[in-house]
């Protein structure tokens, strides 16, 4: 069966337990398929869509510029096949052989190489989900991400202006109101999340 081109949409969240999820579209058939993933991969993945310049080369950059220093570089990924909600698939190298990879890596090493991510048929007949059935973010119960507010010019100006009705005396009247700064309401070493190793649902 002939393989499929995918959209790399984004990561999201899924509630509960705060679980990245990548989401990829088949435009032609608006079929979509949910890999879950772990939160390594999904920054990587981040990090390659939003083109961020890092001072060293990520895990998947360096494999991507391995290869391509090798003679031998990434033409494309392919999703081949999933068993039990587990993706598994392919980076497609020049010299046409296969190897091996998860899904998220290899969606990420694809973003970071410039090229097209495949799954085949079966993979999307098995595991797609219809987009034309309903509202899929009430039915997976997703949400956005929470984003850093954006810092604009205007935002910039009044902190300047701000600045200039301050002195050093300011911030020393404020200090001497407020010797010893009160307790945290939550501040009790007991009372925090604890580190949770288990991947859950996380790809294997």
């Amino acid at each position: 069966m002939a393989d499929i081109v995918m959209k790399v949409l984004e990561i999201r969240i899924v509630l509960p337990g705060n679980q990245p999820i990548l989401l990829l579209l088949h435009q032609d058939s608006q079929r979509l398929l949910r890999l879950w993933i772990g939160p390594s991969e999904g920054t990587a993945i981040g990090l390659a869509q939003q083109g961020v310049d890092t001072p060293r080369p990520t895990t998947h950059q360096l494999l991507v510029e391995a290869l391509e220093t090798a003679g031998d570089p990434i033409e494309a990924v392919r999703i081949a096949k999933v068993d039990d909600e587990v993706f598994y698939a392919e980076l497609m190298l020049a010299s046409g052989k296969a190897v091996d990879a998860r899904a998220s890596d290899a969606v990420a090493a694809a973003l970071f190489a410039g090229v097209s991510v495949y799954a085949s048929e079966d993979v999307l007949d098995s595991a797609g989900i219809d987009l034309t059935e309903g509202d899929i973010a009430a039915e997976l119960n997703i949400e956005t991400p929470e984003t850093q507010p954006e810092v604009t010019e205007e935002s910039l100006d009044d902190f300047r202006e701000f600045l200039k009705d301050l002195s050093p005396e300011d911030f020393l009247k404020s200090g001497e109101q407020q010797q010893t700064p009160p307790p945290f309401e939550d501040d009790d070493p007991d009372n925090g999340t604890e580190d949770n190793d288990d991947p859950g649902s996380s790809e294997k």
